[in-house]
């Protein structure tokens, strides 16, 4: 975007559909005269809300373990896995990001790297590495991915979809709304165990939790 049509601005107000925001600087409406002249219609603004957390030191960890799964199994060297992926992060967003100390990138800058990453990883059956957690904040997206998939959430290997809460007996499952539902990938041992410690106390054990899933992503996945 052009440097003299794009302004920060602090909101002050937030209802729905309407915000109010005082811009930090002037505008130069000499600037935008020319970008609509001629034009007619509705002036458009696009609108990002910054996140004011700097990354962690644990997203950091978290990225450079993801890459490291992917070295183990490719043989692919760490720089050209960081140029790949920072190239990617880029196209998307429009902006380029950093991992280092003096980086501004945020906590949700490098939550969307490593959900870029993960993608990489389903797409091409990566096996995950043991010894670390999928941070929080790309938890529901990784359990996401993992119903897509059918990858349990506990191990990466080939699961089913399972239904947390008990759709019951004698009802007519093709009738169901199962959106109402959460869902949890689990391999056959696991799906075992959940039936066995009960629902709350596997997802304490594991640190998971069931997410919900759309119509469409249900019906794609034959539930």
């Amino acid at each position: 975007m052009d440097i003299n049509s794009k302004y920060s601005a602090v909101v002050k107000s937030l209802d729905l559909q309407r915000l109010t925001a005082d811009i930090n600087e002037e505008l130069n409406i000499e600037r935008l005269k020319t970008m609509y002249f001629g034009f007619d219609g509705d002036r458009e603004i696009e609108i990002r809300f910054i996140d004011p957390r700097g990354f962690s030191a644990e997203q950091r960890r978290f990225v450079y373990a993801l890459l490291g799964d992917i070295y183990a199994y490719t043989g692919e060297p760490i720089e050209s896995l960081k140029d790949y992926f920072w190239s990617r992060y880029e196209a998307l967003t429009g902006r380029s990001i950093s991992l280092k100390d003096v980086s501004t990138n945020t906590m949700e800058d490098v939550r969307l790297l490593a959900d870029i990453i993960l993608d990489f990883i389903f797409e091409w059956d990566i096996p995950f590495k043991n010894g670390y957690e999928i941070l929080p904040v790309n938890q529901e997206y990784y359990f996401y991915k993992c119903c897509a998939k059918r990858k349990c959430f506990i191990c990466g290997k080939k699961a089913d979809i399972h239904h947390y809460e008990a759709v019951g007996m004698g009802r007519n499952r093709k009738r169901h709304d199962h959106t109402q539902h959460s869902f949890m990938a689990l391999c056959r041992e696991h799906h075992t165990e959940i039936h066995t410690l009960g629902g709350q106390n596997f997802c304490n054990k594991y640190q998971v939790k069931p997410i919900k899933l759309n119509g469409e992503t249900l019906k794609r996945l034959g539930v």
